[in-house]
């Protein structure tokens, strides 16, 4: 699975399921509390949910009768996922957002999609769930997986990672200053809020996170710098496109070939995938499967 598309599908999806799963209560009680008040009129929590439910309530309530369906004909027919592959997937989330510490995860998924690591889980879980269902009948050869592999071999070899701190100044006479105030003691994170021009990573105190060294949006003067910084060392300004760019490492994670065994249940899900017609089809068959009824919406 993608983790950066993963997580964007995942966060969309919970969004609406938490509107669907709150209504019910907001029936009672949201008609007593404000969402706004805008001159005279005021605007409330019912009336803002309400209009929630009118343009998302049917896109919400498929979606959870696809994820019922998919849970209970996975368990029927006793599928489950190995607790491994969830838990590579939340690494990959959590080191896209840079995040080391379980509290800064949690705090970067609630700001930012309004959701949590276990909620989280629980979708990637049921995306795990819908494709091992799919491809169930599927046989692959080994044959057929080891020349996929000796075609593919590129793609299983994971080049170095590095933690990437950075700060980004507009001159190479200011990128020496900052460096000598390093080298005199001052805080990079510190520095990096104070003096770097980089909207992105200057608010968190020059955190890029986790940056492959075969990344595109790396110079190539910025990778030989990279490939050879050690760990908690400042390097010597880089010059690019007109900025200069003072690097750090708090971590690294050495280049490694992902071996045949390794990687060959990836490998037969991802071609069993590819004779799958649809996930669509798949869902409308498991629907039919179980059984579903459609009641109303409360008004």
């Amino acid at each position: 699975m993608n983790n950066t598309k993963t997580l964007w599908g995942v966060i969309a999806a919970l969004v609406l399921l938490l509107l669907a799963m709150s209504w019910s209560w907001y029936q009672s009680a949201a008609k007593l509390h404000t969402a706004a008040v805008v001159g005279e009129r005021t605007i409330s929590e019912a009336d803002w949910v309400e209009m929630l439910k009118e343009k998302h309530g049917q896109q919400v309530l498929a979606d959870m009768i696809n994820r019922e369906v998919v849970f209970q004909e996975a368990k029927r027919l006793g599928i489950t996922i190995d607790p491994e592959r969830i838990k590579k997937e939340m690494e990959q989330i959590r080191e896209s957002y840079g995040s080391q510490a379980d509290s800064e995860f949690r705090d970067a998924l609630k700001k930012q999609g309004g959701t949590t690591p276990e909620a989280v889980e629980r979708e990637i879980t049921y995306q795990m769930l819908l494709q091992e269902l799919a491809i169930r009948d599927i046989a692959i050869s080994d044959e057929e997986l080891r020349t996929y592999y000796a075609v593919h071999a590129n793609r299983y070899t994971h080049p170095t990672k590095v933690r990437l701190w950075q700060i980004v100044v507009a001159s190479r006479e200011e990128s020496e200053q900052v460096l000598q105030e390093l080298k005199n003691g001052s805080n990079f994170a510190t520095l990096a809020k104070e003096r770097s021009i980089d909207p992105l990573t200057a608010p968190s105190g020059g955190d890029a996170g986790w940056v492959s060294l075969a990344d595109s949006s790396l110079s190539d003067a910025a990778k030989t710098v990279l490939s050879s910084l050690e760990p908690e060392k400042n390097s010597a300004p880089v010059e690019n496109h007109g900025k200069y760019y003072i690097y750090r490492l708090s971590d690294r994670k050495e280049a490694e070939q992902i071996t045949f065994e390794q990687a060959k249940e990836d490998i037969r899900r991802e071609m069993a995938l590819a004779q799958v017609e649809s996930l669509d089809a798949v869902l409308e068959r498991l629907r039919h499967s179980v059984g579903v009824k459609n009641g109303q919406l409360p008004n």
